[in-house]
């Protein structure tokens, strides 16, 4: 158990991710979300190997008339999906210590606030739906404005 304590402790790869337990030891499991994926957009959605978590970076649209945008850390937490990206389907955000998921095609980033990852494998069809039929008992949009910088231009 002091492993497991220190792998959540000291930054993985040279970041620290700041790891739930729950998270963590579901990931190490090597286990996948039990749900009926046909009651979801995506279908079937793969989790990540705890191998190749990393911080990553998700974007907002800002609400200028110009081109900007918010840039968000986050980690990924899917990597199967064979009808969209599976980049982000399912998210940890590291700063606010929040679950979500980001819709690439339209920068929306929906956290799921007070849930944990013990909740979300409970019942994880409404979390991964999220983005395609928002659903605001599950999730709301994240506002970047108080913590983040709006930055000019596009990222790529």
């Amino acid at each position: 158990m002091k492993f497991l304590v220190l792998l959540l402790t000291f930054p993985i790869f040279g970041q620290n991710m700041n790891l739930p337990t729950d998270l963590t030891d579901f990931l190490n499991s090597k286990s996948e979300l039990k749900y009926n994926h046909k009651s979801v957009e995506p279908d079937f959605v793969g989790i990540i190997d705890f191998e190749k978590l990393e911080i990553g970076k998700v974007w907002i649209e800002g609400e200028t008339d110009k081109k900007s945008y918010y840039e968000i850390p986050a980690i990924n937490l899917t990597d199967e999906c064979e009808f969209y990206d599976p980049e982000f389907i399912l998210l940890y955000l590291p700063t606010e210590k929040l679950y979500g998921t980001w819709d690439s095609d339209h920068w929306n980033l929906y956290v799921f606030p007070n849930t944990s990852w013990t909740e979300i494998i409970k019942n994880p069809a409404p979390y991964i739906n999220q983005q395609w039929n928002p659903n605001k008992e599950i999730g709301t949009l994240f506002d970047p404005k108080e913590n983040y910088k709006l930055i000019k231009g596009w990222p790529f």
